[in-house]
């Protein structure tokens, strides 16, 4: 049961990694095209902050019982 989850997490690793590139690629080129849309270049800067706090700073292991981090 052990590897199924280090798979899922991996997964979900590559997964947001791949949406994360999409979203700066897409800050480029909207950056390059209309600067002046800096309320969606917002948006997509909130969900990529977001996506990195949520999956890659594991700050939910903070909350849990000392004996449950590693498992």
């Amino acid at each position: 049961m052990d590897e199924e989850k280090k798979k899922y997490a991996y997964r979900v690793g590559v997964v947001v990694l791949i949406l994360l590139v999409t979203f700066t690629i897409g800050e480029f080129f909207i950056g390059m095209v209309a600067p002046a849309w800096g309320g969606v270049l917002l948006i997509i800067a909130t969900l990529k902050a977001f996506f990195v706090v949520r999956d890659y700073m594991h700050l939910g292991r903070l909350f849990q019982p000392e004996g449950e981090v590693n498992s």
